[in-house]
């Protein structure tokens, strides 16, 4: 029984401290928007895989430029005979030795060893100098690649930045008016208690003080789901936990409308544009890559050799070693491929034009893309100031009718239909500041603001 106890205890204790440093592992987080966007380009998964992938771009690198310079192999080996060979041979190639007959030998010793280094360098490959080249443009465009990644992360954390706001502005929206309905039902009991006030008004507002609680007690979720989202895509583990420094005015007084509109646009630092002309010299190199096929080949080889031959296991003691060496070049003409060669370079000039084809429609989207993004901000940012002065007057017209109401000329149902108007006009004002934020967003993004 004693033991039984101290098992439990122990078990208690195992479990409360692994409770504890659960809790001691998880961090708080602060951040303005500025600071979760520069967080997430460091820490986002998205970014995280890109920086990556120019590592690896890096390795390519070197591992294309290493092929150029000198190969040093060596190796080793052991033979033991079971048994030697038999050779037969004339038997009158020896004195004293009858024609028509073989005489059978065995040459070499039962066991050998041999070791060797080998060096080969390659002195003149057309393909080669082209995959340099192309290594290096590979690495750009990894580059290039996780600069777009930057800019889509900025953009993703921006608008999830904005959905923890607007969550939790909608959160204290229902808050406040859930409050004011509580009140209205507290001071309404009494009176219908005692008659003053019909069955059928109290219910009503029973019913409007129920679906107002549900529409809170979601938001409340939605406030928490906001903030996951964010974390994940900030790169931030969902246990921690996360406070935005930056208040939604603050975010929506940021907006330069003006400076906007009249942004000057530069195509050619845009990344989407960088990126086509990466792919457009990767291209060309591809183009130089198929004709480098007609040119020679040279490389240089030196080699090293030394063996030793014994009956016994002595190759470290008294078996003699004998070296070999030598010297070689080795040259590739290619002659004739019946056109193989020259329809292969034909494939990879029209995969050229392709691509230059293909970066004047980048150019063309992107200032199409530009002239969109910015009637759509201009569009967001009108129908903010709309559904912003609605839901004043909506908030003007329901605080007349709580008063209306609680004089007696104004019925439950009339304060009702004045509450969902309210809530209503308020979720078309939240649901404005969103696709303002995500406008401004993709503007930015139109812009190379990122």
């Amino acid at each position: 029984m004693k033991k039984l106890n101290k098992l439990i205890t122990l078990s208690l204790f195992s479990c409360l401290f692994a409770t504890a440093i659960a809790q001691d592992s998880t961090q708080t987080f602060q951040f303005t928007l500025k600071q979760a966007q520069d967080y997430a380009v460091l820490n986002s998964y998205q970014t995280r895989t890109a920086t990556l992938d120019v590592e690896k771009s890096e390795k390519k690198v070197w591992e294309t430029t290493a092929i150029g310079l000198p190969q040093i192999s060596a190796s080793a080996g052991y033979t033991y005979n079971i048994k030697l060979p038999v050779q037969l041979v004339p038997g009158d190639a020896f004195p004293g030795g009858q024609p028509g007959t073989f005489q059978e030998l065995t040459f070499g010793t039962e066991q050998s060893m041999s070791a060797a280094i080998n060096v080969n360098q390659l002195i003149f490959d057309g393909s080669y100098i082209v995959g340099l080249q192309a290594a290096k443009v590979y690495k750009e465009i990894s580059i290039n690649d996780q600069a777009k990644s930057a800019i889509e992360i900025k953009d993703i954390v921006t608008q999830a930045y904005g959905g923890v706001l607007v969550a939790e502005r909608n959160k204290s929206i229902l808050k406040e008016n859930l409050s004011n309905i509580d009140k209205i039902v507290s001071d309404n009991k009494a009176l219908y208690e005692n008659g003053f006030v019909a069955e059928q008004d109290y219910d009503q507002l029973q019913l409007l003080r129920s679906q107002t609680k549900s529409a809170y007690d979601n938001a409340e979720r939605q406030v928490q789901i906001s903030k996951n989202l964010l974390k994940f895509s900030m790169g931030i583990e969902i246990a921690n936990t996360i406070e935005l420094t930056e208040s939604l005015d603050e975010i929506v007084n940021e907006v330069d409308a003006e400076g906007l509109a009249s942004s000057t646009f530069n195509i050619e630092s845009h990344i989407d544009y960088r990126i086509i002309e990466n792919q457009e010299r990767a291209s060309l190199l591809l183009v130089k890559q198929e004709k480098s096929a007609f040119l020679p080949r040279l490389s240089a080889t030196y080699s090293f050799q030394e063996n030793s031959f014994s009956n016994e296991f002595n190759f470290f003691s008294d078996a003699p070693w004998f070296n070999a060496q030598y010297v070689g070049l080795n040259l590739s003409v290619p002659i004739f491929s019946s056109g193989m060669r020259l329809a292969k370079v034909k494939q990879a000039q029209l995969d050229f034009e392709k691509v230059t084809l293909a970066k004047k429609q980048v150019s063309e989207n992107l200032k199409m893309g530009l002239i969109t993004s910015r009637s759509d901000y201009t569009y967001a940012l009108d129908q903010y100031n709309s559904q912003k002065a609605n839901m004043e007057l909506a908030n003007r017209i329901f605080t007349k009718e709580q008063i209306k109401y609680q004089e007696g000329i104004s019925s439950s149902l009339e304060l009702t239909q004045a509450n969902n108007q309210l809530l209503s006009t308020q979720g078309d004002y939240l649901n404005s500041i969103l696709q303002l934020i995500s406008a401004k967003s993709k503007l930015d993004k139109a812009l190379n603001n990122y």
